[in-house]
């Protein structure tokens, strides 16, 4: 007879891994946490996924958990079976190559078996202490790994770069080129070892969603997985609120078909997962296959929904508008010998992030950087003739307010015929010839207004604004572009709310959608 599983029992067994891991942590330095990339799940985190699947197979189930810490996500599938009447076969194996976790992972299950049998499921579990990825990789491109024999797998995996060189990269350069980051390589394998109808619910850095790096992953991944649930944490550091962690985190449940559904769309801004926005989304408007590289686009909320589905429609790619878009070529660190604190007759101005502003660039700001650098043959290599350019902050803050922001280099406003600009800057220009200063104008409207922003933010979870994801940008033709501009610089007025009613009128936006974006947050 089965006993009836009260609310605190439903929450217990998440709860007692959770006090695993703290009990690890205690007994651990965070910087040997980082290197391994251990980040614990949070009790309310591993609830939350180990609710996302569809449903719990009848009979007999394999689980697979890869990099399974103290256990807290097979956990939290066993605490979703005590919801299930009929009785379950749970066979769960769990990889973990820290042997300082392994006490701690084993307890976990342990308990996790005993309140199973008590309402009448049954828990086997293996440990596997070794290394997931080379244990479980393809020998070869042709030749098979492991048979699929898990119908759900659940995972936290390591976060951190790999070398190209090392073993693990190798094993898997079927899968991604040049330094990967460990976790895509964790969510290939688990792939692989799903049986057909399998599901997989993993917490991950949102980078892969777009951009050229993971781009052989992505295609890899989404011709074997249909999404079917995405969550999205607003803020950063949510998920992982006691660890030093930067990346924004998604939550992604994906199944091994080949027949695409709606997907759920979710995101909530704080900890507490049972408030949320919700959202169901045709499968094509967020798996973006139309250049063939499998872009993942999140979208909660009709507003953003007309954003993208407006920028879609435009002519143009960035890279088809004659225009080009480089990296600042100043790392700093690897060319201190010519940094300047002082202006002379041999330097040249040093422009930063700090130094870019809407529509114009404002220096040298006294902020204790270097604000100029040598002019000589040996610096020449990284130095640019001044022109015009349009300069893009590379980098942004997940809690800021813009992340896209569009300076105006003149060339009159440099005091050398040359200029450096560090690293952390994107510049827009012509190969051969230069921005006019309408094109200028209406470019840096473009990259300044909220429905570009917002847009970018649809398709890019990085802080980070790549040259690449902006060559992929949708854009108007040129001659709407300088239209734009021309209308800009005449404006006495370059609100945010003036330059989203110039950019949506050139546009054809409806007049409904523009007053939408002049009133959002700015």
């Amino acid at each position: 007879m089965m006993v009836t599983v009260s609310d605190t029992i439903l929450n217990d067994l998440t709860r007692f891994a959770s006090e695993q891991q703290r009990r690890f942590d205690s007994t651990t330095l965070p910087s040997e946490r980082r290197e391994r990339g251990h980040y614990g799940t949070p009790a309310a985190i591993a609830d939350f996924m180990g609710a996302m699947f569809s449903n719990i197979p009848g009979g007999t189930v394999r689980i697979l958990d890869p990099g399974a810490g103290v256990g807290i996500l097979a956990a939290a599938v066993c605490q979703r079976v005590l919801r299930e009447k009929l009785g379950r076969l749970l066979e769960i194996e769990l990889w973990e190559n820290d042997p300082k976790l392994i006490t701690h992972l084993r307890k976990t299950m342990d308990y996790c078996r005993k309140t199973l049998a008590v309402f009448g499921h049954r828990l086997d579990y293996t440990i596997c202490i070794d290394d997931f990825i080379l244990a479980n990789a393809r020998p070869a491109l042709f030749k098979d790994g492991p048979k699929p024999s898990f119908h759900l797998a659940i995972l936290n995996p390591p976060y951190f770069k790999l070398r190209k060189e090392s073993p693990q990269a190798i094993a898997m350069e079927h899968v991604v080129h040049g330094q990967p980051n460990i976790y895509a390589l964790f969510m290939a394998i688990a792939t692989d070892l799903l049986l057909p109808a399998g599901e997989l619910v993993a917490i991950t850095p949102r980078s892969y969603f777009n951009g050229s790096y993971f781009k052989k992953f992505r295609r890899w991944f989404f011709d074997r997985m249909m999404a079917r649930h995405i969550h999205m944490f607003e803020s950063r550091t949510a998920a992982f609120r006691d660890d030093d962690v930067l990346q924004e985190n998604v939550i992604l449940l994906a199944e091994k078909s080949a027949r695409p559904n709606d997907v759920i769309l979710t995101s909530n801004i704080g900890r507490n997962l049972n408030e949320f926005k919700k959202c169901v989304t045709e499968y094509n408007r967020v798996i973006d296959n139309s250049s063939g590289d499998q872009i993942v686009r999140v979208t909660i909320g009709e507003l953003e929904h007309e954003i993208v589905a407006a920028l879609d429609t435009l002519p143009c790619r960035f890279r088809d508008l004659g225009l080009d878009i480089s990296t600042g070529p100043v790392v700093t660190f690897r060319s201190t010998e010519f940094l300047r604190n002082e202006k002379s007759k041999h330097t040249a101005p040093l422009l930063w992030m700090h130094n870019v502003r809407p529509f114009v660039v404002r220096f040298p700001p006294k902020n204790g950087k270097p604000s100029h650098i040598t002019v000589c043959d040996e610096s020449m290599r990284i130095l640019l003739p001044a022109k015009r350019y349009v300069l893009l902050k590379r980098f942004t803050a997940k809690e800021e307010d813009r992340r896209l922001v569009a300076g105006i280099m003149q060339a009159n406003e440099s005091y050398s015929k040359w200029v450096g600009l560090e690293n952390h800057l994107n510049y827009v220009y012509r190969k051969d010839a230069e921005l006019t200063q309408a094109e200028a104008f209406g470019i840096a409207a473009y990259f300044n207004s909220a429905l570009v922003d917002r847009y970018f933010r649809a398709i890019s979870g990085n802080t980070q604004v790549n040259a690449t994801e902006i060559r992929a940008m949708p854009m108007p033709d040129m001659q709407t572009l300088t239209g734009i501009g021309k209308e800009v610089e005449k404006a006495t007025d370059r609100s945010l709310q003036t330059i989203e009613r110039v950019v949506g009128l050139a546009l054809g936006l409806p007049n409904q959608l523009i007053e939408q974006l002049c009133e959002a947050p700015q």
